[in-house]
């Protein structure tokens, strides 16, 4: 589990820029950033990639996935 992981929220009834917000918060300290709109979340997923701790515990790329939330769910599994 990364530092600061402790709490990220499910993504269920939260708008894409809300749950963002809070996982951007939790991981400040590899400089990520809270993403701009639910219409960009694919972009925003490939930038976690550029952070080798979240790399190393093969967070979900987005292909494959159609909405951020599914996605968002197995991040979640991932990181902790």
């Amino acid at each position: 589990m990364t530092q600061n992981t402790s709490f990220l929220p499910s993504p269920e009834g939260l708008k894409f820029s809300e749950w963002g917000a809070v996982v951007a918060e939790q991981l400040a300290q590899y400089g990520i950033s809270a993403p701009y709109n639910e219409d960009s979340w694919k972009t925003w997923v490939c930038a976690l990639f550029y952070v080798p701790e979240l790399a190393a515990m093969n967070i979900p790329s987005a292909d494959g996935f159609e909405s951020w939330s599914d996605w968002a769910e197995r991040f979640i599994g991932a990181v902790r």
